[in-house]
């Protein structure tokens, strides 16, 4: 099965459920709050962080690679902009056109060469002084996959119907490091069935 047609299937088999967020970026309000330009949900899924961010009254642009995905998302988050965009091409927006991205669970899925050209499309979009706040698989998040399936590059591997990258905060550092100044560390979240062991990252660029 392709990967879009996984994704596909994935998002439309959970479309009837409202997407369910936690409260990972209330620590970065004041920095939110700040913004004078929409919000640029990178990899939204069926919208968990599209729903916090327009709850709290900011716009969004919510953009995935999956059609259904955004079609979830327009139910449920009416408010965000959407579009469809594959985050491993050429990015649609302009030079420095945000101010503040999020890449919530969506940059783990691509190989070495994938990852670089990716952050350095995330810089080019992102204004000077802007941030991305993302979160990634850890090397720890053994309950999602971590070291189990074919191996395809180094903490890389085909697992549970997808490619998945899980990173060491060194790792981090090396691939986020090409946006602008990061801080990382590891965390939990507890809104999947399984607890997962991810690290979380602030970039200002």
């Amino acid at each position: 099965m392709a990967f879009e047609d996984f994704w596909n299937k994935t998002f439309k088999e959970q479309a009837g459920d409202k997407p369910v967020f936690d409260d990972w970026l209330d620590k970065y309000l004041n920095i939110l709050k700040k913004a004078s330009t929409p919000i640029l949900d990178l990899g939204c899924g069926k919208g968990n962080n599209a729903l916090y961010l327009t709850e709290k009254g900011f716009n969004v642009v919510a953009c995935d690679y999956s059609k259904e995905a955004i079609k979830s998302l327009k139910k449920f988050v009416p408010k965000a902009k959407t579009k469809l965009v594959d985050i491993s091409k050429k990015l649609p927006f302009n030079n420095q056109e945000f101010e503040i991205i999020i890449a919530d669970l969506s940059l783990h899925y691509f190989d070495s060469k994938t990852t670089m050209q990716i952050m350095e499309e995330i810089k080019r979009i992102l204004k000077k002084g802007g941030h991305i706040f993302a979160r990634v698989n850890s090397l720890n998040d053994t309950n999602h996959g971590a070291g189990q399936g074919v191996k395809l590059e180094e903490n890389y591997y085909f697992v549970d119907g997808y490619n998945k990258r899980f990173f060491s905060i060194e790792e981090v550092c090396k691939y986020f490091s090409i946006i602008g100044k990061v801080e990382a560390f590891e965390a939990e979240m507890f809104r999947l069935k399984k607890p997962k062991n991810l690290i979380e990252i602030c970039v200002e660029k």
